[in-house]
């Protein structure tokens, strides 16, 4: 899950916020959260965890972007949950019908032509199911990310021209009207924890 997914830079002053700290820049960052992987690789305990890839520290290390991406089991998920997820509240019951209509997307939208991989589902077509069951700024985990398309579709429920472009229509307050004209839910980000146990595709995810 890449650190702009979360729209926590300020670009101004390059100043970050990431799990409640504050740092000058990303690479400061980057720098502080990898010494923390650092650690955690020489606990033997953590390096038995089931699907832990084969490789030397270093290259682990070369290829992640902690807390947001590690080519190792993220240390992190926890945190985000707390941070970023809504807590469950059992005097609000959760109910959503199945979702039920016909999934049909091209495969030529830039996005998915940037790269090709194996079994790649449009993030237009992942887009149909997160308003269904989701409201924005919710937790969305997606536990076979492949190069991240959920993560990319979690973002642009954020994008009014995206939305309208899957036959929806969308209130100047930001409500969704389905096909029927009937409210739907609300025009908003969501937040995506892709995970994938393909160092390789975490890693095209979280560019």
């Amino acid at each position: 899950m890449s650190q702009s997914n979360l729209n926590l830079a300020n670009k101004s002053t390059g100043s970050v916020e990431c799990l409640g700290q504050k740092f000058p820049s990303e690479e400061v960052r980057r720098e502080h959260f990898l010494k923390l992987v650092a650690q955690k690789l020489k606990d033997s305990e953590f390096c038995k965890i089931e699907g832990f890839p084969i490789g030397k520290d270093e290259d682990i290390l070369a290829v992640s972007d902690p807390p947001y991406c590690t080519a190792c089991p993220n240390p992190w998920l926890a945190d985000f949950v707390k941070g970023y997820g809504t807590p469950f509240d059992p005097k609000k019951p959760y109910h959503r019908e199945p979702f039920a209509a016909d999934v049909s997307e091209g495969e030529n939208h830039p996005i998915n032509n940037a790269h090709s991989y194996h079994t790649k589902v449009p993030h237009r077509a992942i887009m149909k199911y997160i308003p269904h069951y989701t409201q924005p700024g919710e937790v969305v985990f997606d536990g076979f990310c492949g190069t991240g398309m959920t993560g990319v579709a979690t973002q642009l429920c954020a994008n009014r021209t995206e939305v309208q472009e899957l036959g929806y229509r969308v209130q100047d307050e930001g409500t969704i009207l389905n096909e029927e004209g009937k409210p739907f839910f609300k025009l908003g980000a969501r937040r995506a924890i892709p995970n994938d146990l393909s160092p390789a595709a975490t890693f095209i995810g979280s560019r």
